[in-house]
């Protein structure tokens, strides 16, 4: 009888745990998106965008990414793989998106744009990835962001000029209406071609650009 209970008591931490895990992974495709696709409306990709690869590429894929978005954070990782190895096909495009619930999520926008007019934009992008939660959790971020615009070696002082200009304001509340108006309503929101789309990794993001290509 003991060895039974021990088995039962085991089976239920299992099953407990399965559970966790199951609700888990139903979280994240539910936040990702559970349809593999729909029809988009976002802009076409024009020469005032943040991009990487060729102008003329034949496929263009755009991200409405939130700096201090966690799901952001972890397909970040994913979309550097896929710049490096589709670096001569693809267009890659970054678009603004910072959500009224993340209190740095505008500010973040404002320093990456400032690395962008430095020409340092993916490695702000990077590194503000990469550190989310250091500033994120920061009574005030702007002096990690300094930290990381000193590692790139940008000019401080137009750093801060641009962060705080209102031109730049502009510009990210812009791609924000924008983005809203085509029907974004979570981040990060992927587009490939013509497709709004709702890769789960890698693989499956791989497999939507080739079959595009």
């Amino acid at each position: 009888m003991p060895g039974r209970t021990f088995l039962r008591s085991k089976s239920v931490v299992w099953a407990g745990g399965s559970l966790l895990l199951l609700l888990s992974a139903a979280a994240l495709y539910v936040m990702t998106g559970a349809a593999s696709s729909e029809p988009s409306r976002a802009r076409q990709a024009g020469a005032g965008d943040v991009a990487f690869g060729p102008e003329h590429a034949r496929l263009v894929v755009i991200e409405y990414s939130d700096f201090q978005c966690e799901f952001c954070a972890r397909y970040a990782p994913i979309l550097a793989t896929l710049r490096k190895t589709y670096a001569d096909r693809v267009h890659f495009v970054f678009r603004f998106f910072p959500l009224n619930n993340h209190r740095y999520a505008m500010i973040a926008a404002q320093a990456a744009y400032a690395a962008f007019l430095q020409d340092e934009f993916w490695e702000m992008h990077d590194l503000l990835y990469e550190h989310q939660k250091e500033w994120s959790e920061s009574a005030d971020p702007r002096s990690s962001f300094d930290t990381y615009a000193e590692s790139l070696g940008l000019d401080i002082d137009r750093f801060h000029s641009d962060m705080d200009a209102q031109t730049t304001t502009e510009f990210i509340r812009r791609q924000l209406v924008e983005g809203t108006q085509a029907g974004v309503t979570r981040t990060p929101w992927f587009v490939i071609g013509d497709s709004a789309v709702f890769p789960r990794g890698t693989d499956e993001f791989k497999s939507l650009i080739d079959a595009a290509l």
